[in-house]
């Protein structure tokens, strides 16, 4: 009969015969064994190196079996340890109490090498899917907890503007007849902008579960990342402008920039990345974004002169939901979402990103150039 090991297993036994029978028959078949000749042998070896599942034996000098078994369970490090006794005692009432003090099994001596072994697998296959479960369970908790948190803050930053909507909505259908064509323009701006507002949450959202659900399925092709840019910041212009902030781009040297890449996703990168940079710098300032190569990648750094970011600020970047310290100069939503998606498409194209704060804030992306360079 052969098993395949599936883990470390501790044999506590003082009995140097019943040790070697129980120790060549699990090395025997691939398991890995430890060794205790006593009950607190046993405990401090469960401190340093967890086992798999305890074959404990019941009669000892010093600590007993029962008594170490009550030891285990009480210590939330071993407690789920499977615990199987080995013994020669064939009295009910002492199965029982091995039982109630948490063993899940037992083995008679002498013993039987089919059924020590049926014994082992069986509960090493139920401690394993114990495992699983627990994880499983875990991962739902946090999942649920996750949850909560963005119903609730895409709950609160979806009021703000949906109540202006209806506010404004009322009061140029209450006055529309003697409402002045200034004013009503005015509210339908606001409402406009409200509605924006909406729509990148939500957006962001989507993003979001489309690359935590695995959606998200992209081709890399050699890609010219001067043309994506130079596109990104035309699309960006407006939003400079209306700041009167100069949009610079620099480029190091550069002699190669076919990158393998995804075309719309890159954009996306970099729209972010400008974006942001425009959204947190003061009117008037310069936004410089350059481009230098490696041997085998190319980077694109996006530098601001806003205010930096703390170190607490810098730990929660790249995280769902960061709140940071600086907020956007002219009014300007923030879903606190941007740079999570960032980081998480731009490691679809073999990518990284990270970020340098001295004189305002840098954050960089590097990615794979084509082999054709």
């Amino acid at each position: 009969m052969q098993i395949e090991s599936t883990g470390t297993i501790l044999i506590v036994d003082d009995v140097v015969a019943n040790v070697r029978i129980m120790f060549d028959l699990l090395n025997q078949h691939g398991f890995e064994v430890l060794i205790a000749e006593d009950g607190e042998t046993a405990l401090q070896i469960t401190q340093m190196n967890q086992p798999d599942l305890i074959l404990l034996d019941i009669m000892m000098p010093g600590l007993s079996g029962f008594e170490t078994c009550r030891r285990l369970k009480e210590n939330d490090k071993t407690r789920d340890i499977p615990v199987i006794f080995m013994t020669a005692l064939s009295e009910a009432k002492d199965k029982i109490h091995g039982f109630e003090l948490g063993a899940v099994d037992y083995v008679t001596k002498p013993f039987y090498s089919e059924e020590v072994l049926a014994r082992v697998n069986t509960h090493l296959t139920l401690r394993n899917l114990q495992k699983k479960l627990q994880s499983q369970n875990l991962q739902l908790k946090l999942l649920n907890e996750e949850k909560d948190e963005i119903l609730g803050i895409a709950a609160h930053d979806l009021k703000n503007p949906l109540s202006a909507i209806q506010t404004l909505a009322s009061m140029i259908a209450g006055d529309i007849d003697n409402m002045p064509k200034q004013q009503q323009l005015d509210y339908l701006r606001l409402i406009q902008v409200s509605s924006e507002r909406m729509f990148e949450l939500i957006k962001a959202l989507l993003d979001v579960n489309a690359i935590e659900s695995g959606q998200i399925h992209i081709q890399l092709i050699p890609l010219c990342f001067s043309a994506v840019l130079e596109q990104t910041l035309q699309s960006q212009h407006p939003r400079a402008k209306a700041k009167n902030i100069l949009l610079m781009p620099q480029s190091l040297a550069v002699t190669k920039d076919c990158v393998l890449a995804h075309e719309s996703t890159l954009r996306q990168i970099l729209d972010n990345l400008v974006s942001n940079a425009i959204k947190y710098s003061n009117r008037g300032k310069t936004v410089t974004v350059r481009i230098e190569t490696t041997e085998k990648n190319l980077r694109c750094a996006v530098q601001d002169e806003g205010p930096g970011l703390s170190t607490d600020d810098q730990k929660k970047l790249f995280h769902k939901f960061a709140r940071l310290k600086p907020r956007p100069t002219a009014g300007e939503s923030s879903t606190g979402l941007g740079l999570y998606i960032v980081k998480k498409l731009i490691e679809t194209m073999n990518g990284k990103v990270w970020c340098n704060s001295e004189l305002g804030s840098t954050f960089i992306i590097e990615i794979p150039l084509c082999e054709s360079n």
